[in-house]
């Protein structure tokens, strides 16, 4: 850890929370390797979620045209302002990114962006939701480069066939290209967890695979597919559209989509599911 981010804990009298998955980076290549992953440049507009001490935030500072810190804990906040008090291109906003939409803040703090990113160490408990809060969002971002604990890493990046295939897996790819960029230690942080952690990297599609309404569809068929992914997928579906009179239309419209009704979800790649929403969502 920075010698900078010691005198700030021991200065503010900061007491980091593992109940919000404070974990402090000590070794400085890691916020680094996490900028270049990002290919952060000096057109760039970067968005970053749970700024912590700062140590991130600096790195993107010195490489991006503005950055947006986001911080929830309102104990980091002296510390913040004071690290960054003659960084105009810094803007430190104190608030839970969950009860805020993105584009709303960008308007708000940010230039109208030449290029959009987020970049951030997510804390474990709020992955998924801060994941869909940016993949969703109206701000048309570039791409978004987080550090999550590596279980949810292999989640995002899944492929159809294994366990960690989900609607994780399934949601991150319906709107970008995503990939594991490098693993990173325990070691790496303090207090030291005890799971790796990993640096994923989300190139967003130009536009999602689906429409607005009909992803409304996707996610209710998807969702009804996992919620019992050790069923096939027949059985799994029959009760949440009760709009298709019975099991033999079901099955029909499996099958017209590349689907056997036999299959569990897990094995169902994202095309399969796309298909099958579409014939559905015409059937309404």
């Amino acid at each position: 850890m920075k010698l900078r981010s010691v005198e700030l804990l021991k200065k503010y009298d900061i007491r980091l929370k593992r109940s919000l998955g404070q974990n402090l980076l000590l070794d400085p290549n890691i916020n680094r390797k996490m900028a270049d992953v990002a290919c952060v440049g000096s057109e760039d507009s970067v968005i970053e979620v749970g700024a912590g001490l700062g140590d991130l935030t600096e790195v993107l500072a010195d490489r991006a045209r503005e950055v947006l810190a986001i911080e929830t804990d309102r104990a980091f906040e002296p510390a913040l302002h004071e690290r960054f008090e003659n960084s105009p291109h810094v803007t430190i906003f104190i608030g839970d990114i969950l009860n805020h939409r993105a584009n709303e803040l960008i308007c708000r703090f940010c230039r109208p962006p030449e290029s959009l990113k987020m970049v951030s160490n997510l804390p474990f408990y709020i992955t998924s939701p801060v994941l869909m809060r940016f993949l969703e969002s109206d701000a048309r971002f570039e791409s978004l480069t987080v550090m999550v604990q590596k279980e949810v890493a292999d989640r995002i990046v899944a492929r159809p066939g294994g366990k960690n295939y989900g609607i994780l897996s399934i949601a991150c790819q319906l709107y970008a290209f995503p990939r594991l960029a490098r693993t990173v230690s325990p070691k790496c942080f303090q207090p030291e967890p005890k799971v790796k952690s990993a640096i994923v990297h989300l190139a967003i599609r130009k536009e999602p695979l689906l429409g607005q309404r009909e992803r409304i569809v996707f996610f209710e068929i998807v969702n009804a597919a996992f919620a019992q992914r050790r069923k096939k997928v027949i059985n799994a579906l029959a009760r949440t559209f009760p709009s298709l009179p019975d099991k033999e239309v079901l099955e029909q419209v499996l099958r017209t989509s590349g689907i056997s009704p036999d299959s569990r979800a897990e094995v169902i790649p994202i095309e399969g599911f796309i298909r099958l929403t579409l014939l559905i969502a015409e059937g309404r």
